[in-house]
Formats: C-alpha cells, structure tokens, sequence
C-alpha cells in the first residue's frame, strides 16, 4: 500500500494532498492513543560534545522555532527531506497531528534538529531526520535513528524509511545502527526499506 500512496504522490499531487487527508484521519482513529503512550515517555536529557542536551517531542506551540530553523537550513541540505509542507500553517498542522510523532533536539537550549515518524493507517511509522551541517561528525544522526526505532517499537508500529539511493550518508545512519531489508525499488531512484520488528531499547544522549 505504500509503494502506491508514493507513486500516487509523485504522479498525480493534487489527488495525492485528498488521499493523506483520509489517511492521516485513520491512522489517528488506529493509532493515536499509541502515539500518545509513545510520546509520554519521549524527553530524554544528556550531552552531546560537552554540552547540555535534550530529545523532546514538539507540540503546535513549537512551530515558529522549527520554521526558523528549517529556515536556516541551506538549501541542498533539505532536497532529500519533503515529508510535508514547510510553511507556518504547514507545521502548525503537522505538529498537532497525531499521525506524526515529532522531536526536537537542543543543545544549550538551541533547536539543532529535527526528527518525525510519519505514521501510517497501515502501522508503518516512516522516520526522517534533520540535523544542521554545523553539528556533523559527531553521531547525532545515528543517535536519531535509533531514538525513533525506539519510539516505533514503543507504540507497536513498524519502522521503514524512503531514502534516496544517493543519499549516502542517511543510508550510513541507518546501518549503523541495525541491519534493514528493501522492501521496494522507488521512482526517482529511491528505496523503501524496513528495519527488523524487534522491540528496542532507550538509547542513551550521550555523544563525544
């Protein structure tokens, strides 16, 4: 069912923004009580190269942050990254919906990235992430990756991602933190992978 809902997306647009308005209505009427469960345990607190650091979930109030920082982001850095619209109205909706679990991360307070499991009606939980260049190299990705494997096992949905095939270095990200299958060649030359369904465990915010 996911391999049509992307070719719907990538051929017909118009018709495909309908079919997620019932979608998102679904998985919510499915899956928005295990969302909730998910989320109430999502704060973690650490340190991340000698600083103070938080992994939190981001609520509609937040979305004047996370436009400014997505704001800030250079171009080249979000042409793998379309999971839904960008503008004010955009986030406010996404952040209030409970068809997608979303996270902020800080250092010192300062949003850094961004991380969602966009949820379907089917139980797949579709991860993407966000983390500015300035912070590269120091395995906030990987860390990422396994906080929302982590966060899809606690609400019992399974985790896949779509990834560019020239998208190097997410495809690194996520195999360094757990073996995945291809489910399906994409148009545009991407994947849709699948991450073994085994319950995991909290990863620690502890990074060099």
């Amino acid at each position: 069912m996911e391999q049509v809902a992307y070719f719907i997306k990538q051929r017909w647009p118009s018709f495909f923004g309908l079919i997620e308005l019932l979608a998102r209505t679904l998985t919510v009427w499915r899956f928005g009580r295990r969302v909730h469960v998910a989320e109430e345990v999502a704060r973690m607190t650490g340190v991340v190269d000698g600083r103070g650091a938080e992994i939190r979930a981001l609520r509609a109030q937040d979305s004047a942050m996370l436009y400014q920082f997505l704001a800030e982001l250079p171009a080249d850095w979000l042409e793998h990254f379309q999971p839904h619209a960008f503008d004010h109205d955009g986030l406010v909706a996404v952040l209030g919906s409970r068809a997608f679990m979303n996270y902020g991360v800080f250092i010192d307070g300062k949003l850094v990235g961004y991380a969602l499991l966009k949820v379907a009606p089917t139980g797949s939980a579709f991860i993407g992430l966000l983390v500015h260049p300035a912070l590269s190299g120091l395995g906030l990705g990987r860390f990422i990756v396994a906080y929302l494997y982590w966060q899809a096992s606690v609400a019992g949905l399974r985790a896949r991602s779509t990834i560019s095939k020239s998208n190097v270095a997410s495809l690194r990200s996520h195999q360094a933190v757990a073996g995945y299958k291809v489910v399906a060649d994409l148009p545009n030359n991407y994947i849709m992978i699948e991450f073994p369904n085994a319950v995991r465990q909290q990863p620690e915010l502890q990074l060099p």
